[in-house]
This record gives structure tokens, C-alpha cells and sequence, in this order.
């Protein structure tokens, strides 16, 4: 993401994902604001992250002030989502997290 933009300027966000353990696990990332923003921004993405498996995630959307984003992957329990249900979730730190600034220029 870059950490400038002009206002109602499409601005993308992009999440790589990459684990080293040799079990996979169910992630869901998604970001949250402190502004609304509508379109892609409010997408959750669930997928199967393995080792051999990186992951991308893109958010494409606009905003026209100086917004705080959240971007979050959790490590969750669902089913269905990588072969066979073998998926691991850590006894701890199942949430990951970080926040950056996109300071709008009018």
C-alpha cells in the first residue's frame, strides 16, 4: 500500500502470506478502518495457507481523507477450506496484525 495518495484516487492493497511450518492452516485476512470505505476494502478472504503455497491478497478501493488501516489474518478452525480439513491452529497468537496510515492529499 502506498502511503500516499490523492483523494478519490484508486489506491491497492497487497498481502503476501508465507508460512514455514510444514502443516497447513486456514487463514482469513481482512482489513478494518477508522474510516468507511466501501468496494473491495470490506472483502474477508479465507484460504489455505501451506508452505509450499504462498498467498497474495489484493484490495483495490478510494478514499478522500486520511484514513488508518488495519490489516489482519487470523488462523481459524473453519472447514472446507484445505484439502482433507488437515489444517493446524496455533494454542496461541492466532491473530496477526498491523496498521498503516494512507495520508490523503486533497
Amino acid at each position: 500500500m502506498p502511503q500516499r495518495a490523492k483523494a478519490d484516487e484508486e489506491v491497492t492493497l497487497k498481502l503476501a502470506l508465507k508460512t514455514e511450518l510444514n502443516e497447513c492452516m486456514v487463514v482469513k485476512a481482512y482489513l478494518i478502518s477508522n474510516r468507511k470505505i466501501s468496494g473491495s476494502f470490506n472483502y474477508k478472504y479465507t484460504r489455505c495457507l501451506c508452505k509450499d503455497s504462498p498467498l497474495t491478497f489484493y484490495w483495490d478501493f478510494e478514499t478522500n481523507r486520511t484514513t488508518t488501516i488495519g490489516i489482519v489474518v487470523d488462523i481459524t478452525k473453519d472447514t472446507g477450506i484445505c484439502p482433507d480439513d488437515l489444517a493446524v491452529t496455533p494454542n496461541t497468537a492466532n491473530r496477526y496484525h498491523t496498521i498503516r496510515t494512507l495520508q490523503i492529499d486533497q
